[in-house]
């Protein structure tokens, strides 16, 4: 019976010591904080990329061949007087094949050539000129235009300064209607942009043109970059 007694005695001031430490660290790792959300859009294109294509269609390969060169030559003297750095023109793509009825027994209808280039302008205030130029100047395929961020860090950078004055000044005016202030920020956590893959814009993908059209009918557009943060700031 004593001994049983012994052990109880042990046990509680084992308990003793135990517990005030154990309510010591809860206090520590629970302070009395506010959690928020934060976030920030920032809208902006600071380039564009053209990828414009020109198909020639004759009988005589070598005709349609001239007939392709000299649009494209066009269009590169277009691009080049709009101030399109060379490095930023590219051709990307040159085909040349028979074309073919679609009757049981295919007839050789002619030929076609197809060249493919991409141009990348800088100055965004130069888009619709060129665009519309191109067309009259005989583009007849837009394969792609896709508005971009030359500099997406400094943007993000941006915008996340921005949700965190956001987040800042939300919990401040939660605190206020609670009748507290906030205090020194207890936790940062920046949150992923789910619907956000890449700072870049794509309008169209493939879509053809009237061999005559005379004015460009894609809009312009901009990027957008968010940032998201949720911060914790203790409550005095």
């Amino acid at each position: 019976m004593k001994r049983k007694l012994a052990q109880a005695a042990v046990i509680l001031a084992f308990c003793a010591t135990l517990i005030p430490s154990l309510l010591a660290q809860d206090n520590c790792n629970h302070p009395r904080i506010i959690s928020v959300t934060g976030n920030a859009e920032i809208r902006v294109a600071d380039e564009v990329s053209l990828t414009l294509g020109v198909d020639s269609h004759d009988k005589d390969l070598a005709v349609a061949k001239v007939d392709n060169d000299k649009r494209i030559k066009k269009l590169l003297t277009l691009a080049h007087a709009a101030g399109v750095d060379p490095k930023n023109i590219q051709t990307s793509a040159l085909t040349m094949g028979p074309e073919y009825s679609d009757e049981k027994i295919p007839k050789l209808l002619g030929y076609q050539v197809s060249q493919t280039v991409t141009v990348t302008l800088t100055d965004l205030s130069k888009y619709e000129d060129l665009m519309t130029n191109s067309l009259r100047g005989g583009v007849n395929r837009v394969d792609g235009i896709n508005f971009f961020v030359a500099d997406p860090k400094k943007y993000r950078e941006e915008a996340r300064l921005q949700a965190v004055r956001a987040a800042r000044e939300k919990a401040r005016a939660m605190a206020a209607e609670l009748g507290q202030t906030i205090g020194k920020p207890w936790e940062v956590t920046e949150q992923p942009d789910i619907d956000a893959q890449d700072v870049t814009a794509n309008f169209g993908m493939r879509y053809k043109m009237p061999m005559q059209q005379e004015q460009s009918t894609v809009a312009g557009g901009e990027v957008t970059v968010r940032a998201f943060v949720r911060v914790s700031f203790q409550l005095e």
